[in-house]
This record gives C-alpha cells, sequence and structure tokens, in this order.
C-alpha cells in the first residue's frame, strides 16, 4: 500500500500541475470563445491552439522531468545552492567556454530567449498588448516559473530539482521583448487573429458535437481522478492513513465512477434550461425539443443516458475505449446522412442538438405564456 501512495502522490502532481491545468483553463475559454465570437475554426482557431500548445510546453518545461524522490534525494541538496542570484553570472560560463555558440552555457541562455519569444508575439498579435504591458507580462511569466523551481514547485517535494536563476528571469523577459517587436513587424502580413463576431445561430457541426463529447469525457475523468487525489493529499497532510486507503480501495473507485457520470450526464443537464452535459456547455451547445424547438423535456435527458451513456460508461469501464469511439465516428457518419444532421440518439429521444443561443431565441416569452394576467395587469387608458 506504501508504494501505491507513493505512485499516487506522483500522479497527483503531475495532475494538478499539468494535466488538470489544461482543461480547467482551455474548456471555459472555448465557452467564452463561442459566446462572445460565435466560432471557433479557421486561423483564429490555429492561433488558439498555438497559444494552448504554447502553454502547455511552458509549463511542462517548467515541472518536468520530475524526479523519483528517494530518503537520500535532499541529503546533499542544500537550498542555496539552486538560487542563483548573482547577475550575469551565465557570461562567465559563456567566457569559460570561450565564447562558442555551440558551449551548453550559450545554448542555454539562447534556448531561454526563444522560449519566451512565442509569449511576447502572442501578446502583442493575439492579445493586442503594448511593449510595456507585454515586456512585464512576460517578466511575471518568469519570474513565476522561476518560483516554482527553486520552490520545489511550491513545496510539493521536499527540495529543489531544478535551479531557479536570476539571469533566466532577465533573458526570459528579453525573449517577451523580442517576439512584441518581431510580431510588429510580421503580425501586419497575417491574417487577424480575433475574428469579427457573427451570430452562433447556425447548426452545430458534428466536429464540434464530437469535440463536446469528448470534452464530457475529459471532465468526468478530471473530476474522478480529483476526488480521489484531494483524499490522498488530505490523508498525507493530515497523517491520516485511512483516507489515503480509502482513496485507493476498488470500492471507493467503482462509486466514484458511477457517481460522478450520473451527475454529469443526468443531474447537470436536469438542472439546466438548455440541458446542456458540461462538454456541451462547454462549446455552448443545447438540446431542444425536436418537434416544438423549445427546451427539451426531462424524458429526453433519461433516453439519452439509458441508450448512450449509460452504455459508454459500461464500455468504457470493461476497457472498451476503442469501441465507444468506433460507435461514435459511425453515429456521426450516419447522422451526415441525413439532412438535419440529427443523430440516432436524438431520433430516440425526440431532441435536437442546437446552440444555446438559438434556444434562447426559440424559448417563448414570460409574458406571451399569460396573456390573460398581462391583459389583467395593463392599466386603462
Amino acid at each position: 500500500m506504501a508504494g501505491v501512495s507513493v505512485r499516487m502522490s506522483e500522479s497527483i502532481i503531475t495532475l494538478v500541475l499539468f494535466a488538470l491545468l489544461v482543461p480547467v483553463a482551455v474548456l471555459p475559454w472555448v465557452h467564452w470563445q463561442y459566446r462572445r465570437r460565435g466560432r471557433l475554426r479557421g486561423w483564429s482557431a490555429v492561433v488558439a491552439a498555438g497559444s494552448a500548445l504554447y502553454g502547455c510546453g511552458l509549463v511542462a518545461f517548467t515541472l518536468f522531468p520530475l524526479p523519483d524522490v528517494t530518503a537520500e534525494f535532499c541529503t546533499s541538496r542544500p537550498l542555496r545552492d539552486y538560487w542563483q542570484t548573482r547577475p550575469f553570472a551565465s557570461l562567465d560560463d559563456i567566457a569559460a567556454a570561450g565564447f562558442s555558440p555551440t558551449s551548453p552555457a550559450f545554448l542555454q541562455v539562447a534556448l531561454n530567449v526563444v522560449l519566451f519569444v512565442p509569449l511576447g508575439f502572442l501578446l502583442r498579435y493575439r492579445f493586442g498588448r503594448g511593449v510595456v504591458a507585454s515586456t512585464a507580462i512576460g517578466s511575471l511569466v518568469s519570474l513565476a516559473v522561476e518560483a516554482t523551481q527553486g520552490t520545489a514547485v511550491f513545496g510539493l517535494y521536499p527540495c529543489p530539482y531544478r535551479i531557479a536563476d536570476v539571469d533566466d528571469l532577465m533573458v526570459n523577459t528579453a525573449g517577451a521583448l523580442v517576439g512584441w517587436l518581431l510580431a510588429r513587424w510580421v503580425g501586419r502580413l497575417l491574417p487577424a487573429a480575433v475574428p469579427e463576431p457573427v451570430p452562433d445561430t447556425g447548426p452545430p457541426g458534428l466536429l464540434r458535437r464530437g469535440f463536446a463529447f469528448a470534452g464530457d469525457l475529459l471532465t468526468m475523468s478530471l473530476v474522478q481522478f480529483a476526488c480521489r487525489a484531494v483524499l490522498v493529499l488530505l490523508g498525507e497532510g493530515t497523517g491520516t492513513p485511512r483516507l489515503t486507503d480509502l482513496a485507493t480501495s476498488d470500492w471507493f473507485g467503482a462509486a466514484v465512477g458511477v457517481l460522478v457520470p450520473v451527475v454529469a450526464t443526468v443531474v447537470v443537464p436536469l438542472l439546466r434550461v438548455d440541458r446542456a452535459t458540461p462538454g456541451q456547455i462547454a462549446f455552448n451547445l443545447a438540446l431542444a425539443d425536436a418537434r416544438t424547438g423549445g427546451v427539451a423535456p426531462a424524458r429526453a435527458v433519461v433516453l439519452r443516458f439509458v441508450f448512450w451513456w449509460l452504455p459508454v460508461l459500461l464500455l468504457i469501464s470493461a476497457g472498451h475505449s476503442g469501441v465507444v469511439f468506433f460507435a461514435a465516428v459511425v453515429i456521426g457518419l450516419a447522422a451526415r446522412s441525413r439532412t438535419d444532421r440529427r443523430s440516432l440518439l436524438g431520433l430516440i429521444s425526440s431532441t435536437n442538438t442546437t446552440t444555446a443561443r438559438v434556444l434562447r431565441s426559440e424559448r417563448p416569452c414570460p409574458t406571451s405564456r399569460t396573456p390573460e394576467l398581462n391583459a389583467r395587469n395593463t392599466p386603462e387608458p
């Protein structure tokens, strides 16, 4: 059980600091993009994906590779050796190597500059920030990177395994400035990074609906893992091994594996007017009654769970994720062959997948449902 606990702890660090960071940041951004811009495709989507990949790469560069913590890991690692606070000390290393452009000391400085060039470029090209703001943001991001490394990932490790260097802070900031200047010259030749807003009223494509389904699976998996992670961290932080044993037990995993999907695919849609699951919420989708175009009935949510989500969850728990992917592709191709793009699940539940904006526009106003009451409340002339 101790070995399981150690492996679980290392997995928690990886999850919280990297894997969990991506969907937590990206899914709300996708929702905001559709609500504000009405679309996420074309060149703007490429720029957005590049920004997300760059952010992931920056996090990976800061944290990985994670070391194997042993009893002797911190014995000969005094904290002062992992904080290099003398400015321009890297120049001494470059000079000692004969100012060779292929020396490790020179390449390290050059790579630290290059690492922050995309940040400055995006701040100017994608977000329209000025030179002062972009340089300041680059400096703050670099400071966060160095602080993470110098504090042993803010105490999650018993001692640092990467050096926090003041020279890195300076050259990273210089890289952000270079990126901003590059965007000023090159950005004029590129298409607009931010598209003009359009109404999100067109029928959602199958790719968007497929991403929403993937978002549901990802959200459920992360919530399940996070529930176990919190118990492990609490157990190790408070010295309560029962919590760690509970988190790593099979029955707890099975219970969470049932409860989380039911909440995500049944409870959440029933509590929302648009009947959307978490993945559909992220992509600004909604379920409408296929006959009236209004709010889908609660019965439809139950039918969708019974005929789709329950088989999907059973197949995934049995290790047949490939079958789920194949079934999703077949259902998507079948829906593509229809003029209304309705899937088999939509036909069974008498629903139509639309956008949240369309559903809001199709919902009848409260005043239109009670004409008699409105007439009584209207003052006579």
